[in-house]
């Protein structure tokens, strides 16, 4: 689980599908795409955001 009290690199590097504004961080990334649609994406990546990124630019 992400904690929220600690920030860093790591949290930059990962996406918490469980956080909704880190859900929504990567919509406005992604505006086309529906908000299920990307943590469906989290799941099947898994939460590291650049292999979420590339997923949903369809490079995965």
């Amino acid at each position: 689980m992400d904690s929220k009290d600690k920030k860093g690199k790591q949290d930059s590097l990962r996406v918490d599908s469980n956080d909704p504004n880190e859900v929504a961080y990567l919509h406005r990334q992604f505006p086309d795409k529906h908000k299920q649609t990307i943590v469906d994406a989290i799941k099947v990546a898994g939460p590291m955001r650049e292999n979420i990124m590339r997923y949903l630019e369809g490079k995965a």
